[in-house]
């Protein structure tokens, strides 16, 4: 409320809501949030599965172009299998099928490391 000292008069004002969230509103929110974040959960694995996978692929690639003489033509293309295999899985957003075909990737080039490692000592 105000009241004007010059005059007296009075004057109130009330401010109310016209409308809300009801009950049922919030709890449908609260349960779509949840539905949306194992979602969210299985986005973010395949991006970070990928993120790794690229990265493994891109370094693989590297040591191969650099050290593929060292290893027998069996593991040399064994290891390129193994990265056509998992540049095939990026294509797709299947989580554990590109986590799969990173483990398969990062097994075949300890060969080229073991390698690599045997030449320089």
């Amino acid at each position: 409320s105000a009241k004007d000292k010059a005059t007296g008069k009075e004057q109130q004002i009330r401010i109310q809501a016209s409308g809300g969230l009801s009950e049922a509103d919030i709890d449908k929110m609260v349960k779509d949030a949840e539905a949306n974040a194992a979602a969210d959960k299985q986005r973010r694995e395949a991006v970070d599965a990928k993120n790794h996978a690229d990265a493994l692929v891109h370094s693989t690639e590297k040591a191969l172009a650099e050290h593929g003489s060292k290893v027998a033509e069996t593991e040399r293309r064994a290891i390129e299998d193994a990265v056509s295999d998992l540049k095939e899985a990026l294509k797709g957003d299947d989580a554990e099928a590109i986590k799969a075909k990173t483990n398969t990737l990062a097994q075949a080039s300890m060969k080229l490391g073991e390698a690599m490692y045997k030449q320089q000592a």
